[in-house]
């Protein structure tokens, strides 16, 4: 694996290079850490040129500018992917988002599709389709909601509940999320103490805790609340691409608004193994998922 900085305005972006093959950039979701993916780019890293980052702000990717807490629109987001593609020389790559990353993928889809081959938009949280009072939107609303009246930390519990497929009591009740917050504000300056010493690197699992901040203060709103597909430009996008849920993610806010656009701009949604994070808990049946499809929309699009 090559890692490498990225310098763009306002932030230098951790990315990791992998693999050999046809380049294909993983954009992660709520976290916004490549190490996401770190159960499936060996298996992927086979067949392609594997490109991961942590998205600006997220753990190994500083602010660097005074706009630091301003707010990150996800066409900065798609923007800051498009300069991951440059550093590399890459042309034009396949795209795989999941969740908010998906978001991003559909951003890249309407406006920078000159750089991509082929795209999986899996499980985009696109509830700013839906109707106002539907209850993925009213999931996500109560989300933002203890964010901004009791703490991120709360919020990140309740965040973790809807994407589990069997949330514990402890993730689902306010009590339980009060808890793990208090928790884990204890944990993560302790574990930061102890690192200095020790000098050992934070788990993916850490440096995603310690962006629960950043997510549920000023990307959530964006990319979950308000962020408006360009419809029109996603049906004329020009490369071949399909959306994505998997077969344990029915009835969660994730899961009615990809079939919704799928219908909305006449672009298959697929069945993909497991849930929300199959690319963590059923990697190898989520790789060949992924590499079956990648190769059948480039097959099946008239070049």
């Amino acid at each position: 694996m090559i890692t490498e900085y990225v310098p763009v305005p306002g932030a230098r972006l951790y990315t990791e290079r992998t693999g050999d093959g046809p380049p294909l950039l993983l954009i992660p979701g709520g976290g916004g850490d490549a190490g996401m993916y770190a159960e499936v780019v060996p298996l992927l890293a086979r067949h392609y040129t594997v490109l991961g980052y942590d998205r600006r702000g997220n753990s190994r990717s500083p602010f660097t500018g005074p706009d630091a807490d301003a707010d990150i629109s996800v066409a900065t987001q798609a923007t800051d992917a498009v300069a991951v593609l440059d550093h590399y020389g890459v042309q034009r790559a396949y795209a795989f988002g999941n969740s908010g990353g998906a978001i991003i993928a559909l951003e890249l889809l309407a406006h920078h599709a000159d750089r991509l081959c082929g795209a999986v938009v899996h499980e985009p949280p696109l509830v700013s389709i839906l109707p106002a009072d539907s209850a993925e939107r009213r999931e996500l609303l109560e989300i933002d909601r203890i964010a901004r009246e009791k703490s991120p930390l709360r919020a990140y519990a309740a965040f973790g509940a809807m994407i589990m497929d069997e949330p514990p009591w402890l993730f689902r009740s306010p009590i339980g999320q009060a808890l793990v917050a208090g928790g884990s504000r204890i944990a993560l300056p302790i574990g930061a103490a102890i690192r200095r010493v020790t000098r050992a690197q934070p788990s993916s699992m850490t440096r995603q805790l310690g962006n629960a901040d950043l997510l549920m203060r000023r990307e959530f709103p964006v990319i979950g609340l308000t962020y408006q597909p360009d419809l029109p430009a996603l049906e004329d996008a020009g490369v071949p691409w399909r959306l994505a849920t998997g077969r344990d993610s029915l009835g969660k806010p994730y899961h009615r608004p990809a079939h919704v656009l799928a219908d909305l701009v006449g672009v298959p949604c697929l069945e993909f193994p497991g849930g929300h994070t199959s690319y963590l808990e059923q990697p190898q049946e989520f790789t060949e998922m992924l590499e079956e499809t990648l190769e059948e929309i480039l097959e099946g699009f008239p070049r």
